[in-house]
């Protein structure tokens, strides 16, 4: 089960099952898609949870925070009882965004950069002006 807010400002909740068909040993695949439609929000919670033997009392469910969108989560729930010490990995896949996002900050570094020499030039061109008006001066003290 997942919560997230949606693009209009609503909380959406989505939980997904897996293997709930087991007729004819027709077995479902062993992990789930979770489709969040078009949102570029963070999952804002994502409970897993795996279903425990008759008699056991304890709830195996481990609960993460801020999924990234446009990601793949692999949750390794061992040792079953232990749900604090599931691992999630978490893989991403890179797209087209992430080079027009570094492009446009070496752009910004490159313009940050080129005004800083600008005003560095400027200073030392006047800081040299006012050496040579200095030195011209006729200082009295000197008599």
């Amino acid at each position: 089960m997942y919560t997230a807010v949606d693009a209009n400002g609503y909380l959406k909740n989505g939980s997904a099952g897996q293997l709930s068909q087991s007729a004819h040993l027709a077995l479902q695949l062993p992990y789930n898609v979770l489709g969040l439609g078009r949102s570029a929000n963070f999952l804002d919670h994502l409970y897993v949870g795996i279903p425990r033997p008759s008699g056991e009392t304890s709830v195996r469910k481990q609960e993460w925070t801020a999924i990234i969108p446009n990601s793949q989560l692999i949750v390794i729930p061992y040792p079953h009882n232990v749900p604090r010490s599931w691992s999630a990995k978490l893989y991403l896949t890179p797209s087209n965004i992430v080079l027009l996002t570094a492009i446009a900050l070496i752009g910004v570094c490159v313009f940050i950069l080129a005004i800083i020499g600008i005003l560095h030039w400027q200073e030392k061109k006047a800081d040299d002006r006012e050496k040579r008006q200095e030195a011209h001066r006729f200082h009295f003290d000197a008599m």
